[in-house]
């Protein structure tokens, strides 16, 4: 009796458990997912018909789905192939979720960044922490520069040449220019490598960081020449054979004297001028720099004559006692350039901005110079030769020197008749 009993108690509670799983069943294949055009939430383990747009929402976390936009239906996911093949029938017919795993885990975790305001907060303050404006920076390259020790180390080189680096960079600024000179930057750093320093990897960065901080900078011009800057690069000029040397060290030459009448007559009148000429005579210097060379000085001319043509009281009576030119002819510059071009013409036919550099010499002390060179033959023939093989390229830069060649042989040689003009 009693094992009748428990028998019949198994049966009924086998069939409830049958009944459920049936019943589950049906709700799980009955409920299908309803797709509308507002978005709905999807349930956990919910399939979806496949083609609709699917979301995480970022404020609830929850999956929610809704029809394509017509916009949207070009770029609408789509199931792989392969993977249909594999699924069986129902998904064929519907889209799982799970297709869109990828999606659903880069968006869940795009919703963890988030961040609140209180720590995008902090990390603003972190950020006004490390922050720092250029002239802090500019006086902690400084304070790193004299941190060096005083025996030059080959060790040290490479983090000098970066700070020179970064100074050439920033200097170019007027105000970080003049941070950098009240901050002791002109003594501690540039004039003891310009004066002592033998290393010319240093010399040229820092004649690079100076030229940057003088360059159209007038008070920073004043405490370059101060600091007689102007006859440290004239004796560079006049010792050094260093094409990287030369070149920075007629760079900022010129950042101190352009525009700078009284640097131009103490500078000019000793050594600057002799550097200059002593440049163009020199075997050892090459083209390209003599050609710096003599842009600097039809500079020099020139803006004294346009201040001379300005007529104004007060530029006249800065520029009045600068006898420029005059230097030129007492240190032989006439000569010096026909020289120069009478020798290096054949140098010259492959380098068309350099003639041109040398044509703009010319014509600016034309006035100065003109009796010894249109007396000079082997000028005339280095002009003509070079005005010849410029007039038969096809290059239109090349023919535009050819014919500014061609107009200045005529000012200088067309009296005598010469037929090859």
């Amino acid at each position: 009796m009693h094992m009748s009993t428990l028998c019949t108690r198994l049966a009924v509670v086998s069939m409830l458990v049958c009944l459920q799983v049936s019943a589950s069943t049906r709700v799980n294949k009955s409920a299908e997912f309803v797709a509308t055009d507002e978005w709905q939430v999807i349930a956990e383990g919910q399939a979806i018909p496949k083609g609709l747009h699917v979301r995480i929402n970022l404020q609830t976390g929850l999956k929610e789905a809704k029809l394509l936009d017509p916009s949207e239906r070009d770029t609408a996911l789509q199931p792989q192939s392969s993977e249909n093949k594999s699924g069986s029938g129902s998904t064929n017919d519907h889209l799982s979720i799970e297709y869109k795993a990828d999606l659903i885990e880069e968006s869940v975790r795009k919703v963890k960044e988030h961040r609140s305001y209180a720590e995008l907060r902090k990390a603003y303050k972190d950020f006004q922490k490390n922050f720092r404006t250029d002239a802090e920076v500019v006086v902690q390259l400084i304070e790193e520069y004299r941190n060096f020790s005083k025996t030059p180390l080959d060790i040290e080189l490479k983090p000098k040449l970066n700070i020179l680096e970064n100074l050439g960079y920033m200097l170019h600024q007027i105000d970080n220019a003049l941070v950098f000179i009240d901050s002791g930057g002109l003594d501690d750093v540039l004039l003891p490598i310009v004066v002592n320093d033998t290393n010319t990897a240093l010399k040229v960065s820092a004649m690079r960081v100076l030229g940057a901080l003088a360059g159209n900078n007038p008070k920073a011009q004043i405490k370059v020449f101060e600091r007689n800057f102007g006859s440290h690069l004239a004796q560079i000029m006049m010792s050094s054979t260093n094409s990287a040397e030369i070149s920075t060290a007629l760079h900022a030459f010129g950042a101190l004297l352009r525009k700078f009448p009284l640097a131009q007559h103490r500078v000019l009148s000793t050594s600057g001028t002799q550097a200059l000429i002593g440049l163009l005579r020199s075997a050892d210097i090459e083209l390209r720099n003599k050609a710096k060379v003599v842009t600097l000085i039809g500079d020099l001319v020139l803006e004294k004559r346009h201040v001379l043509d300005e007529g104004k009281e007060e530029a006249l009576a800065q520029y009045v006692l600068l006898e420029f030119e005059s230097w030129l002819q007492s240190n032989g510059y006439c000569a010096a350039l026909e020289a120069v071009l009478s020798k290096d013409y054949v140098h010259m036919l492959d380098q068309a901005d350099v003639v041109e550099q040398f044509i703009d010499a010319l014509q600016t002390t034309e006035s100065l110079c003109k009796p010894l060179w249109s007396q000079s033959p082997t000028l005339r023939h280095a002009l003509l030769t070079v005005r010849n093989r410029f007039a038969h390229s096809q290059d239109e830069y090349r023919l535009e020197v050819s014919q500014a060649l061609s107009a200045l042989c005529e000012r200088f040689y067309d009296k005598f008749g010469h037929t090859e003009l």
